[in-house]
């Protein structure tokens, strides 16, 4: 827990002065800045073609004097946009003038028109005057300006019943791409710029109402008329134009753009979130595990991986704050440097306290030796009166490393001969290269006799496993794949002088992290005696299963015949005889699965399956046997569980054992009832009978060998049958119970999802 809190500090003043940051503004600040340099990045797009700006520029005002124009010359300007689709004034005209009905004439004659709204400052708006007619429609033309008096963003919702400018003149035609109607486009947008200001086709006011363009070039296209120079007020700073502001007129042009192609600016806002946690876990899983070489490479791959993203994004009309992960790497990653420099002096002072305390504990403990006692206490009071730089100090830390020389010869003699002499045969690789880096005495003699072509060179690890064939233990299986627990044994035979032998070896992981070193272990036991012991085991079992199992085959059938042939007593007779036969035979049958359980000849095979279909099988081999009692089976199994990972076979069995005892101790015309249950870590199932019951005194008994129940006639079973079931769950890593219940027994056997052990070690 404290090496993981340890880890999340990194990242988590990263996060709190990210927070900082935004929290005082600097969150907008990175959104329009990132989005200016993308917006640099990409370029110019080509403008759309079916927009086409009548601007007033100098050379207008020049020619025509002072702003605003005479209305009679908008008049003029009309008749020589016959052919357009849509014109759109971006000029207000809330004051009546004395050429209103020339101009609410010629409006009339031209094609659909919009004029421009705005609000007045005291909540209302500026309309066109009442004198003014004939337009299709107005719309505002309100800009929204950021913190830094840029244009970036704008407002499509409608302001006291006028839709926006854009979005007015492009519903003239319906031809928006957009949500339809119109009056459904609302809300703020992010403007996709096509360029700097001169992107769109721009015409001069004075040129168009001179003539000087055909009625062709107007033909089908929105017009767009407003104010160019910048004398006269109407030009605002974009991303493109830092230095040169663009007029009112064309940003517009850019929104109507925008509505005609879909291409406004669509934010992913839940991306820089991911990134921040994608982030957040590599500070917390990866960079403690990986180098600074491949830490340094891997962040700047995402660095750059984060900019091309945002870049191809936004070429899609994409965008997402990549600012704020980039500066939250390079935060996280900078604490977490300053973070791993402490640490690592931290360590050192550490390490150099423990090797001197280590120093002082093998003098007195290893190298003993008459009057050391005292010689330390003299030395002790020598080194603190004198500093190492002096004379006497210099002098006592010589004999302090004398006498740590003597103590670790006095201990390297006394493993030599502990290793060499009492200890099995050993050997230990080095985990990186593989290399043997100690073997003792007994491993070099059993290699000789092994593998005598080699000689006196001893194996590297990937040939050793390789001749030796390894396989995973039992043990790896239980504790998953961790390799620090992934125990692998093996079974040799030699012949050696004595004779031939068995051996038995199992590879352990050996890590000291203390000191950094990982390796592999190799130790072998002799098992030559354990070897025969179950060869005779082995004859015993076959036996049994052999020499016993054919005669009662041969009792049983003639049983079965006389019972079929014989009256009266002799019937009676009969039907004993074939009980007993099948109640010896069930023994066996019991004796013979146990000894292949214990033996280790019948391993637990785990394939993921449904529970309910063991205990639809079990009951479908028990329905005969309930039915002769007129017993009901009840079963209570949810319809959908997780799959558990079992031998389902051997489970089978077991269950078909408990059931087979539950009805056979159970009255007739009683109950069996079987239940399933799921739980967060287990899977519990209980069979529940309403015969007499288990006493309390034989509850924890009753699953040993050769254990029977008090309330058991003499003539049921041989107590083998519960002690099946309990090495059948345990080899699942399960248990058993028999609760205390007011009537009958009931048994529960609980099965873990997860081996505990590996459960253990991951906790850890």
């Amino acid at each position: 827990m404290v090496h993981m809190l340890r880890r999340l500090v990194a990242p988590g003043l990263a996060l709190f002065l990210l927070f900082l940051f935004v929290r005082v503004g600097g969150g907008a600040i990175l959104v329009n800045e990132s989005m200016d340099l993308l917006f640099r990045l990409r370029g110019s797009m080509p403008p759309d073609q079916r927009i086409v700006i009548v601007g007033v520029d100098n050379a207008s005002l020049q020619t025509y004097g002072q702003w605003p124009f005479a209305r009679q010359l908008h008049a003029e300007l009309l008749s020589h946009l016959d052919g357009a689709k849509a014109i759109a004034f971006d000029f207000l005209f809330p004051e009546a003038g004395a050429d209103d009905a020339t101009l609410s004439a010629a409006l009339v004659k031209a094609p659909p028109a919009i004029l421009a709204v705005a609000t007045d400052g005291q909540g209302g708006l500026l309309k066109p005057s009442q004198t003014i007619t004939g337009y299709a429609g107005v719309g505002h033309i309100e800009t929204m300006l950021s913190g830094d008096g840029i244009v970036r963003r704008v407002d499509l919702s409608f302001r006291r019943g006028a839709p926006a400018f854009s979005v007015a003149l492009a519903a003239l035609t319906g031809e928006t791409r957009e949500e339809a109607p119109a009056n459904n486009i609302s809300g703020p947008r992010i403007i996709n710029f096509y360029g700097p200001e001169g992107t769109f086709l721009t015409l001069s006011y004075r040129d168009v109402l001179v003539g000087r363009y055909p009625a062709s070039v107007f033909a089908g296209r929105y017009v767009l008329v407003g104010a160019q120079a910048l004398g006269l007020g109407d030009s605002h700073v974009t991303a493109f134009t830092r230095e040169t502001p663009t007029p009112g007129i064309e940003i517009q042009a850019n929104i109507l753009a925008n509505i005609l192609n879909h291409s406004f600016i669509r934010p992913i806002s839940w991306l820089p979130a991911a990134l921040l946690a994608l982030i957040c876990f590599l500070a917390v899983f990866v960079w403690p595990l990986a180098g600074e070489r491949r830490n340094l490479l891997l962040n700047s791959l995402l660095a750059v991986m984060i900019g091309l993203g945002a870049l191809i994004l936004f070429q899609w009309h994409l965008f997402f704050n990549y600012a704020q992960p980039l500066i939250f790497l390079l935060f996280a990653y900078l604490f977490y440097l300053v973070q791993e420099l402490f640490s690592a002096a931290g360590r050192i002072l550490h390490q150099a306290n423990v090797l001197d305390q280590q120093l002082d504990a093998r003098l007195q403990e290893a190298y003993q030796h008459p009057g050391s006692r005292g010689s330390r206490g003299s030395a002790d009071s020598a080194q603190q009166g004198h500093p190492l730089l002096s004379s006497a100090g210099i002098q006592n830390h010589l004999r302090r490393l004398q006498e740590a020389a003597a103590a670790l010869g006095l201990q390297h003699h006394f493993l030599e001969n502990l290793l060499n002499r009492e200890l099995p045969p050993l050997i230990l690789w080095e985990d990186k290269s593989g290399e043997p880096i100690f073997a003792n005495a007994a491993f070099r003699e059993f290699w000789q006799y092994f593998a005598p072509q080699e000689g006196n060179i001893l194996p590297d690890f990937a040939k050793f496993a390789h001749q030796v064939e390894t396989r995973p233990a039992e043990e790896a299986v239980l504790r998953g794949t961790d390799k620090d627990y992934a125990l692998q044994h093996f079974d040799v035979q030699v012949r050696m002088d004595s004779g031939r032998r068995f051996l038995q070896g199992r590879l352990h992981r050996l890590v000291a992290s203390d000191i950094g070193f990982s390796g592999n272990l190799a130790l072998l036991q002799d098992i030559t005696e354990i070897k025969e012991l179950e060869r005779v085991k082995d004859e015993v079992v076959s036996i049994v299963s052999h020499e016993l199992k054919q005669p009662l085959t041969v009792i049983l059938g003639y049983g079965q015949m006389l019972s079929e042939d014989l009256d009266g007593t002799g019937r009676g007779y009969a039907q004993k005889i074939c009980s007993q036969a099948e109640r010896l035979n069930r023994m066996i049958r019991d004796f013979l699965d146990i000894a292949r359980l214990e033996s280790g000849r019948q391993q637990v095979k785990r394939f993921p399956f449904p529970l309910k279909r063991m205990v639809a099988e079990a009951l479908e081999t028990i329905q005969t046997a309930a039915e002769k009692k007129s017993i009901q089976l009840i079963q209570d199994v949810p319809e959908r569980s997780s799959p558990y990972s079992g031998d389902e076979a051997l489970l089978v069995h077991a269950v078909i054992n408990l059931l087979d005892n539950a009805v056979k101790f159970s009255d007739a015309g009683t109950t069996v009832q079987v239940s399933l249950r799921e739980e967060r870590e287990r899977f519990v199932l209980q069979v529940a009978d309403q015969g007499p019951g288990i006493p309390e005194a034989e509850r924890q008994r009753i699953f040993d060998k050769f254990q029977r129940g008090s309330h058991t006639e003499k003539d049921e079973g041989f107590g083998l049958g519960l002690h099946l079931v309990h090495q059948i769950v345990e080899g699942h890593g399960g248990t058993i119970q028999a609760l205390a219940v007011p009537r009958g027994a009931t048994f529960e056997i609980s099965l873990p999802k997860e081996n505990r052990e590996n459960k253990t070690s991951k906790e850890s």
